[in-house]
């Protein structure tokens, strides 16, 4: 008798292998492993525009979701959500559900205005069935907002054939949607973008819940899915970043073991009882900066990002809140820190000293010999491996 669990297996790792090729092994790894736990039908909403739905966009975006289905992941697919025109919705699913059949994805078609649908879909959804959902009616049934709110996706996917905004002929990988200081004009958006802006403007307003949106192409749907960098552009509200003075107020065991998991590294004993002179933290500790003195001057002892909130501008954010608070410090980071060219582009000047790269804003060309030479030498801060 054949071992289905070894079957599946071998599937499970030809499926990696595929995600390796778009990201590393440990991103496909570990938005795997986010994915996997999340209930079934809060996976990610994806919202197709019917375009998508020719070739060659068409069979990209099967292949892909039947990588999806490999791994056990059932997207909820909605056709016919941001068009006036839904004349044509039936004869789009219809294309999309004989396409998945060809691909051998079990899938399920229902329609937004059916009774007790979002029932139906969480049921179809824990079988292991992808959902299509259609989206026929004007004024019955579900709108994209209330679907949402019910199923409450971790990620909702905007499928569009130019695959995110665009300044310059280059990606905008994240737009604030309350900053304007890189939200991209009305001339270089076009009518259906400036729409799909103000829709998840309403969307995000009226969430109770977090939940990530996106602009991807079906050409890239996986890079966008499993690695940090994205393929796409993600819309967001700027987090919530507040400073204080001390770690009063602040729980420390929460706090460490958010450092401890965004560096894969134990902090030694004594770290958190060295004085600081300031801390800035993301509201739900995703991300932060630690501020210490050092010869002086103000040290960035930490700074971080956790690894499931990184591409969504948390970084950014915490950045502009420092900066503000602190027009003159410099840091650190060893020679192989992934996010050394993220530094690079955030300094005003770089020394490299031994293992480490030393960082630097605002300090004054007096400074910085003395500057370089205190990072190099101070303290460890985790325990050695």
């Amino acid at each position: 008798m054949p071992n289905n669990n070894s079957g599946n297996n071998q599937v499970q790792a030809t499926v990696m292998r595929s995600l390796m090729a778009v990201g590393t092994e440990r991103e496909a790894k570990f938005y795997t492993n986010i994915f996997q736990s999340l209930d079934p039908e809060r996976f990610a909403l994806i919202v197709i525009d019917p375009r998508c739905l020719a070739r060659p966009l068409l069979e990209a975006l099967i292949s892909d979701l039947k990588i999806l289905s490999n791994l056990g992941l059932t997207p909820i697919l909605v056709v016919g959500a941001l068009h006036a025109d839904r004349t044509n919705v039936g004869i789009q699913s219809q294309r999309l559900c004989q396409a998945l059949d060809k691909a051998k994805v079990k899938m399920a078609k229902l329609n937004c205005a059916s009774y007790q649908f979002i029932s139906e879909v969480k049921k179809q959804a824990k079988s292991g069935h992808f959902v299509v959902l259609e989206m026929t009616e004007y004024k019955v049934g579900m709108d994209l907002q209330k679907i949402a709110d019910r199923l409450k996706p971790a990620k909702i996917v905007f499928l569009q054939p130019s695959g995110g905004f665009q300044v310059g002929g280059k990606r905008l990988a994240v737009v604030n949607l309350d900053s304007p200081d890189n939200f991209p004009t009305k001339d270089a958006l076009s009518t259906g973008q400036q729409k799909l802006i103000e829709i998840v403007k309403l969307m995000i307003g009226s969430s109770d819940y977090k939940c990530t949106y996106v602009i991807v192409s079906p050409l890239n749907l996986l890079s966008e899915l499993f690695t940090v960098r994205g393929a796409g552009t993600m819309l967001r509200r700027g987090a919530k970043v507040k400073c204080y003075k001390s770690y009063k107020g602040v729980g420390k065991r929460a706090l460490k073991d958010a450092i401890e998991t965004a560096f894969d590294r134990v902090l030694l004993p004594d770290y958190l009882r060295r004085p600081i002179s300031k801390i800035c933290l993301e509201e739900n500790l995703r991300g932060g900066a630690i501020v210490t003195e050092l010869e002086g001057m103000s040290y960035l002892s930490k700074f971080w990002v956790s690894q499931e909130a990184q591409g969504e501008g948390i970084a950014r954010d915490i950045w502009q809140v420092l900066r503000n608070d602190t027009p003159a410090f410099f840091w650190r980071s060893r020679n192989d820190n992934p996010f050394n060219n993220w530094y690079m582009k955030m300094c005003e000047g770089m020394q490299v000293s031994g293992d480490w790269r030393v960082f630097w804003v605002g300090l004054q060309a007096s400074e910085i010999p003395s500057a370089v030479l205190a990072a190099a030498n101070f303290a460890q801060d985790f325990k050695q491996e």
